[in-house]
């Protein structure tokens, strides 16, 4: 294996790094602890969220009992979003000396972002959009990463598209596979092997051949705001894992008496004037089936077979960065007195909403705390520098752990102009100087 960067993570950053580098003429190999799977349908998704059935729930558990969703395999959890492709904290990174105006114009033509058409809007998404307009909010459609020729309205998205509808990271791994990158697949980074303060390589396993030592002059971590503090802590960087942020949210349900709804594409739209102001959005959203059984109280389980009357609102908030991975894997994610204060404000206007839209007042509904989106766990002034390189010269991060704040809104746009610009100043300021030196070919050692 020869390579001039070894990307370790295959989600939103690990894909834009590796293609972006891959493009320029660089030898790229990328480590990715998933698999690839087939989508669509609930069952599948069992085989690569996190979590656990025998926790009767798709994500992982915090010790507070906070539900965390992700995944892993090839494309990370860019496989299961709903599409929303929106600007995060960009005067924030400008403040920072973080210039992203040039990345995200050309992030938001690669990924073909545009605002949800009206014909796509399904019958839940106009409901409540005149019922919010006639309490007195602006509802705007969602901008998506989406071919609206293409989108079925089926309402899978979070159980990944099987279409091809939807923008997902293997789509910039196909590009950087097509210009000579290679990927290793069910094969988990342990640490990175680092001396004098400078990397040198990984140490990684595979289920099928064991331990093995991979050489490497240049290593970007994009695992993830959770599987990057991992590595990070086994490699000795100690000072990452904290700050653990996960977009925070609850969805606000109500059932109509009659009717019936067909399947649509979640967060269609979004009300988003109370983000600066009360920290948290507004947006359209129906859990699947299975999610929705799994969660409701022995009592309730019934509402999980009307769905084709049921109405619901996500609120989504700016939550506060208290939570903590630790190198075990295992998570800390209290819910603080500020968050539940801004969820319980915007349950109460999903449940105005709501009402104003029909539903039975004794429906109303609200589930419990989760969260999606882990960040902050490498912040950028906490372990990596405005180059995202750690202590160790040539280690690199690359994905959400690195924004310095919550954000509390969708976050894959930005993690992709974050990318492109972090490989821009890789191929310019470090991978030049390397270049022009003897090349060094890196080995695997068993």
């Amino acid at each position: 294996m020869e390579s001039d960067v070894v990307v370790v993570g295959s989600g939103v950053g690990g894909a834009t790094v590796a293609r972006e580098l891959s493009i320029r003429g660089y030898k790229v190999t990328i480590i990715e602890k998933g698999g690839y799977h087939k989508l669509g349908t609930a069952r599948r998704a069992l085989n690569f969220y996190s979590g656990s059935l025998w926790n009767f729930c798709p994500g992982e558990l915090s010790k507070e009992g906070t539900e965390v969703l992700r995944t892993i395999m090839v494309g990370g959890s860019s496989m299961v979003t709903l599409g929303n492709g929106v600007r995060a904290f960009q005067t924030g990174f400008k403040a920072m000396g973080i210039d992203l105006d040039k990345e995200f114009d050309e992030a938001e033509a690669e990924l073909g972002v545009a605002p949800l058409p009206e014909r796509l809007m399904g019958e839940r998404t106009r409901r409540l959009r005149e019922a919010s307009e006639e309490v007195g909010y602006k509802v705007k459609p969602m901008p998506k990463f989406v071919d609206f020729d293409r989108c079925r309205s089926c309402g899978l998205c979070v159980l990944g598209c099987r279409y091809g509808a939807k923008w997902t990271s293997q789509k910039f791994l196909s590009e950087a596979r097509r210009a000579g990158a290679k990927i290793l697949t069910e094969t988990s980074v342990d640490e990175v092997i680092h001396s004098g303060g400078e990397v040198k390589g990984l140490k990684v396993h595979k289920e099928s051949s064991g331990a093995s030592e991979i050489n490497a002059g240049n290593v970007v971590l994009a695992a993830g705001g959770i599987g990057t503090p991992i590595i990070l802590q086994k490699s000795g960087l100690e000072n990452a894992g904290s700050n653990l942020f996960l977009d925070l949210f609850v969805n606000t349900y109500g059932i109509l008496n009659d009717g019936h709804m067909e399947e649509e594409m979640g967060m269609a739209t979004v009300i988003d004037e109370l983000h600066e102001s009360q920290g948290f959005i507004l947006s359209p959203i129906l859990d699947m089936f299975l999610d929705m059984f799994l969660y409701l109280p022995l009592l309730k389980k019934l509402r999980a077979f009307r769905r084709d009357r049921t109405l619901g609102l996500m609120t989504k908030i700016v939550d506060e960065d208290v939570g903590k991975v630790n190198p075990d894997g295992t998570l800390s994610k209290p819910v603080t007195e500020s968050d539940r204060k801004k969820l319980s404000r915007g349950e109460e206007i999903s449940k105005e909403i709501l009402l104003q839209a029909g539903v039975n007042p004794k429906s109303l509904y609200t589930t419990k705390v989760r969260g999606a989106h882990p960040g902050g766990t490498a912040g950028i002034g906490r372990v990596v520098n405005t180059d995202q390189e750690t202590e160790v010269d040539r280690l690199f991060v690359s994905d959400a752990s690195i924004f310095p704040k919550p954000l509390g809104i969708p976050p894959v746009l930005t993690i992709v102009a974050v990318s492109k610009r972090f490989s821009k100043r890789l191929a310019s300021e470090y991978l030049k100087v390397k270049k022009a030196a003897p090349e060094t070919k890196p080995s695997i050692k068993r």
